[in-house]
């Protein structure tokens, strides 16, 4: 089945993105992986400002502790 040109993303379109907008899209894609792996994705955590002196954390993943996670779920 062909692909939609929807989802065909060129270097283009990320490099057309704002902070905000990469920082959503990031966070989209980190929740599809959790939500693929059956984790819950109430563990991606972003927002706030987005140019606070917080050491360039954006979107972190706070999984319990002991959770595995390897590989890559993306075909």
């Amino acid at each position: 089945m062909p692909q939609h040109s929807l989802f065909d993303i060129t270097p283009e379109h990320i490099l057309a993105l704002d902070d905000e907008g990469l920082r959503l899209l990031i966070a989209r894609l980190c929740k599809a992986d959790l939500r693929l792996r059956g984790l819950p994705v109430s563990a991606v955590l972003y927002g706030g400002n987005q140019i606070a002196a917080d050491g360039g954390i954006d979107v972190r993943v706070e999984l319990s502790a002991g959770t595995e996670i390897s590989g890559s779920s993306s075909p």
